[in-house]
C-alpha cells in the first residue's frame, strides 16, 4: 500500500497531498477561541474543499478560500447552496453531492456518507464561558448553515490509500450497522477523525468496526471546549481504548501543524 501525505492544521481541518494541488477537509484558519494554528497561505495549493456540516468552525473560511484559490468544493446541497447565495460561489465550482454518491475532482475520488452529530448542551457552554458561547451561537446561526445535514468522507488520492474520514461522527449515535456498511462497501485503509468529551470508547468501536489499519486521531475542538471548561477524556486514554479493542492498528496523533505520512 502506498502512503498519503498529510497534514493537520488544528480543529477538524487535515490536508490530504495530491499530485500538483491539494484536498482539504473543514478548513478553518482564523483565530478564535484562543486557537492561532494556520494561515491563509498554508492552502494555497488546495483545490479542492471538503466541508462534513455548517458548524461555523468547520465553514466560515470555506468561502474565503474558495475565492481565492477557484477550489472545488464538495459537500451536502445545504452547504453548496448557502455558499451560492450568500457568498456568490459560482456553481462551477459547487459539486453538491448525496450520500454514497462519488465525484472524482482533480484526481481525488469523493464519495460522502451520513453521520449524526452528538447532542449539544448549549447550557453547558453559556455556564463555561458566556463570551465563547455567545459567539459560537451568533457564528453558527447568523453565519452558516448550521441546519445542513452531516457528512463523511471517502477519499483516495490520485496515489495512496483510501481514506475514511468520520470527523466528530464518532459517537454513540453512528451505529454498528452503519459501521459496517462502511466496512463493506469502501474497505478503507485509513481512518480520521476526532476524539473529545469521554467518547474514547466509540473511537475504539469506531477504529475496530472499519476495519482499517491506521487511525488518525485528534481534538477537534481543544481549544473551544478549554474556553467553555468542558472535560475530555485525556489521549493516553483514547490509545488505551483502542489498544484494547483494535490492538492491530497504527495510532497517528498529529499536533496542529504538523506533516505526516500514512
Amino acid at each position: 500500500m502506498s502512503k498519503s501525505n498529510m497534514r493537520f492544521l488544528g480543529w477538524s481541518n487535515i490536508i490530504v497531498n495530491g499530485e500538483g494541488s491539494d484536498l482539504v477537509f473543514d478548513p478553518f484558519y482564523r483565530k478564535m477561541y484562543g486557537a492561532d494554528w494556520a494561515k491563509a497561505e498554508d492552502f494555497d495549493k488546495v483545490s479542492v474543499i471538503c466541508v462534513s456540516h455548517g458548524h461555523h468552525e468547520h465553514y466560515l473560511d470555506t468561502p474565503i478560500l474558495a475565492q481565492k484559490n477557484g477550489a472545488i468544493v464538495v459537500s451536502s446541497p445545504e452547504v453548496c447552496e448557502h455558499l451560492h447565495k450568500h457568498h456568490k460561489i459560482s456553481s462551477n465550482q459547487l459539486r453538491p453531492v448525496m450520500p454514497f454518491e462519488e465525484v472524482t475532482v482533480n484526481g481525488f475520488r469523493v464519495t460522502a456518507f451520513d453521520w449524526h452529530h452528538r447532542p449539544i448542551n448549549y447550557l453547558k457552554f453559556f455556564q463555561g464561558s458566556l463570551k465563547a458561547a455567545s459567539s459560537f451561537m451568533f457564528n453558527n446561526i447568523m453565519r452558516s448553515p448550521w441546519r445542513a445535514r452531516y457528512y463523511g468522507f471517502v477519499v483516495t488520492p490520485p496515489t495512496g490509500p483510501i481514506i475514511l474520514n468520520m470527523t466528530e461522527g464518532m459517537n454513540p449515535l453512528f451505529s454498528n450497522g452503519e459501521l459496517d456498511a462502511l466496512r463493506r462497501h469502501f474497505h478503507p485503509d485509513i481512518l480520521v477523525g476526532g476524539h473529545q468529551l469521554t467518547y474514547e470508547n466509540e473511537v475504539a468501536r469506531c477504529v475496530a468496526k472499519t476495519g482499517v489499519k491506521k487511525c488518525v486521531l485528534y481534538h477537534p475542538h481543544e481549544k473551544l471546549f478549554n474556553q467553555m471548561k468542558i472535560v475530555s477524556a485525556p489521549v493516553t486514554e483514547v490509545v488505551k481504548a483502542v489498544n484494547r479493542t483494535a490492538p492491530k492498528v497504527e495510532i497517528i496523533l498529529p499536533k496542529p501543524m504538523e506533516s505526516f505520512a500514512v
